[in-house]
């Protein structure tokens, strides 16, 4: 556990130049286009319908997550919508054995926070590219557990992300919650999802509110927005 924490706690000292602090302006994302594939290729067209995420219709159709959006050539974080076309095809549907997830493993998650973004994963800050998403918050709002899990880490004043906190969750997940006002839980605590586990703030190098939210599986920081509902 100790490693795990260590590990963490270096990705995350490594992105606070500013990979979790919100750009002054947001440059407008285009919306995502529809891959057009050759008739030739077996297969066929998902209709993104709402609360769907690429994670959900990539367990649906049993293939690799990161090999549908590569075919897809989804690139944007924010980029999956209503009504898009996302095409399935025949060749990735059969996904090893070793790569689908053990009955139990698998973790559903919610947002911690609902509100727009000021800045998604990958998006580039200050040459420093976001591990996770800051979303746009009230000062006291509730910030909640994305999944049930043990918390692992808290901190009243880290480096760059002001209160921290860091839970573990089942299929070697990990979700990290930072620039709170105020943290209601402390390490060796297990929480519920959608447990209040602490309040928005802008504490850290971020004079804005913001909830700065990352996602790991196996110690490797994923996409947030292609878990949440």
């Amino acid at each position: 556990m100790r490693i795990i924490c260590k590990s963490l706690l270096v990705c995350l000292c490594v992105a606070v130049a500013g990979g979790c602090a919100p750009q002054k302006k947001i440059a407008a994302v285009p919306r995502p286009a529809t891959v057009i594939i050759p008739p030739s290729v077996p297969g066929t067209y998902h209709l993104v319908k709402k609360g769907e995420t690429l994670w959900r219709i990539s367990r649906t159709y049993n293939i690799n997550l990161d090999d549908l959006a590569r075919f897809n050539r989804i690139t944007d974080t924010c980029s999956i919508e209503i009504n898009q076309k996302i095409f399935i095809p025949d060749s990735l549907r059969t996904v090893p054995r070793n790569e689908q997830p053990a009955l139990g493993a698998t973790t559903d998650f919610i947002w911690p926070y609902k509100g727009p973004l000021a800045s998604c994963y990958n998006q580039l800050n200050q040459n420093v590219r976001n591990q996770g998403i800051d979303i746009i918050a009230r000062v006291g709002s509730s910030v909640n557990a994305a999944a049930g899990g043990n918390v692992i880490f808290t901190s009243e004043n880290m480096r760059g992300y002001g209160k921290t906190i860091i839970i573990q969750h089942p299929g070697n997940f990990i979700t990290t919650y930072t620039n709170s006002q105020e943290n209601l839980v402390k390490t060796g605590d297990y929480v519920k999802q959608g447990q209040t586990i602490a309040k928005a703030g802008s504490s850290g190098r971020t004079s804005r509110c913001i909830v700065h939210f990352e996602l790991r599986k196996n110690n490797r920081p994923q996409n947030p927005l292609l878990y949440l509902p």
